[in-house]
């Protein structure tokens, strides 16, 4: 019996997840759990980083007008580009990103057994394109010289933002259609 998942989108996710749950072996199922809940931690570990390299300039959402704060980010909360910024949000993009990239490929590698194959390969995929946001975050302010450095700095953060959404988006559902709330 598979401990895997079927590969569909996350709109189909739940029905698929809740029919095989059920016939996960408990041992099996408790590492899918984990492996998703550490997938999903790792995303907002990198977005709570941000939000505390930013400190009181991070807009609120007083009128609840954002889904999550996934989104208010996308929306207000990119800065400008400028050297203190640049300076200011290298840790960000350098080591906090890089470890980031480091856990979710160790992670999928231990749970490769539970893990979907459409999670594995989204996986792969963000490790592919965080390494890539790490590199060309170090070309910005060569490439400001030539470019408009506030196109170059907002593309970087809202491609990191947007990978990092999808992927804890993803493990929610998964983790939701597992385990059902309880009223």
């Amino acid at each position: 019996m598979s401990a895997n998942l079927p590969d569909l989108p996350v709109t189909e996710v739940a029905a698929a997840a809740a029919a095989s749950a059920t016939r996960l072996k408990p041992d099996a199922f408790e590492m899918l759990l984990e492996a998703l809940l550490q997938i999903r931690l790792e995303c907002h570990l990198w977005k709570a980083h941000f939000i505390h390299i930013m400190g009181h300039s991070f807009p609120q959402d007083s009128d609840n007008e954002y889904h999550d704060v996934w989104d208010l980010m996308l929306d207000r909360a990119i800065p400008k580009f400028s050297t203190e910024n640049y300076t200011l949000f290298a840790p960000l993009f350098d080591t906090a990103l890089k470890e980031a990239r480091a856990r979710l490929e160790r992670l999928s590698t231990v749970y490769a057994r539970v893990l979907p194959r459409h999670v594995q390969k989204r996986l792969a995929k963000a490790t592919r394109q965080l390494e890539f946001s790490v590199a060309s975050y170090r070309w910005i302010p060569a490439r400001a010289a030539t470019e408009d450095g506030d196109v170059l700095f907002s593309a970087r953060f809202k491609a990191v933002i947007r990978l990092l959404r999808l992927i804890a988006h993803d493990a929610d559902e998964r983790l939701s259609a597992m385990v059902p709330e309880q009223n």
